[in-house]
């Protein structure tokens, strides 16, 4: 499986991504804006069946893609996300803590 093979759908009032496969939904990823200028990861969730095919990767790169729309920096309360920002350089630009390695 791919991200090619999957689709994200924004729900909860915009406080949730859900990744969905199928027309099953696979994944979710919950945050909050907080100010004018942050987003706020607080969990996320992968069903068991999709662990091992990047789907958590996916909607982390799905709320970084909002982040730098909205001009926004991340912070993440969740430490499964928190762990795949400090695996991925590449997305420094918006995270704003755990930023040692």
């Amino acid at each position: 499986m791919n991200k090619n093979d999957i689709t994200f759908q924004i729900g909860d009032n915009g406080c949730r991504i859900y990744a969905i496969c199928n027309g099953k939904k696979i994944g979710n990823i919950f945050f909050v804006r907080v100010g004018t200028d942050k987003i706020m990861i607080s969990d996320a969730e992968i069903d068991p069946e999709y662990t091992a095919h990047d789907i958590e990767l996916y909607l982390v790169q799905e709320i970084i893609a909002i982040a730098r729309n909205q001009h926004r920096r991340i912070i993440s309360i969740c430490p499964y996300i928190s762990e795949i920002f400090a695996q991925h350089p590449e997305f420094d630009d918006v995270r704003m803590l755990n930023r040692e390695r």
